[in-house]
């Protein structure tokens, strides 16, 4: 006889806890969350909302949007770990990633191929050339797919922003300090201060974008932009 247990991969596991862990931060029943779907258009049985939370049935993508909205968080809370760091999460069963960079590919800001990008070092007396070559191969491979994420994972109209220079180097230096004063930082006072370096160099390579961006701002409107009074 045919099982009717439902086959869930490890993204369904985590949208169970989530949802299950969310509505009762938000001090609600399955009763209550059955009243909110009803309210904006995606009835669902408070039997149905528990198998959900339980893993005995699967959830669509349109169920998965309305418990979003009357959860009050974006689906991606649904879909995601309720942590941010180095910890490795599967994705799939076969594909894994630390729990930061699943973020950030969930938030429009980076692929999820599993590297992460740096400065290449030069091969020094002795180095292996080999090992700088395959560091600048990945590094090739790395800015091809983000290109190719970014243009293809935001409407036309946000594409210019998301790449611009700035924007990477602003993101990229919340990054860092996110890394600095997040709960599981590390301790390593030598660790904190090399990125706390690295966000300075970051912050005064954005101000210079800044500056050349204000440099090749078009002119004024005459009349436009006068403080009040003058």
């Amino acid at each position: 006889m045919a099982s009717n247990a439902v086959a869930t991969g490890p993204t369904a596991e985590r949208v169970a806890e989530n949802i299950r862990r969310i509505r009762r931060a938000r001090n609600l029943d399955q009763k209550e969350v059955s009243v909110l779907l009803k309210a904006i258009g995606r009835p669902m049985l408070p039997t149905v909302l528990s198998k959900i939370e339980r893993g005995e049935r699967r959830i669509d993508v349109d169920d998965l949007v309305a418990i979003a909205l009357v959860l009050n968080v974006s689906p991606v809370a649904l879909l995601l770990p309720p942590e941010s760091g180095d910890r490795r999460i599967k994705l799939t069963d076969a594909h894994t990633l630390p729990s930061r960079t699943a973020w950030q590919w969930a938030e429009g800001q980076r692929t999820a191929m599993d590297y992460e990008p740096g400065p290449v070092a030069h091969t020094g007396p002795g180095g292996d050339p080999a090992i700088v070559g395959e560091k600048v191969e990945r590094e090739q491979e790395y800015d091809r797919q983000q290109t190719e994420y970014l243009s293809l994972t935001h409407p036309p109209e946000r594409q210019r922003g998301v790449g611009h220079q700035a924007v990477r180097l602003g993101r990229d230096l919340a990054d860092v300090i996110e890394d600095i004063v997040a709960p599981e930082a590390t301790a390593d006072r030598s660790v904190l201060e090399a990125r706390s370096r690295m966000a300075k160099r970051r912050y005064v390579q954005l101000g210079l974008e800044l500056d050349e961006i204000i440099d090749h701002l078009p002119p004024a409107h005459p009349g436009m932009g006068a403080p009040a009074g003058e």
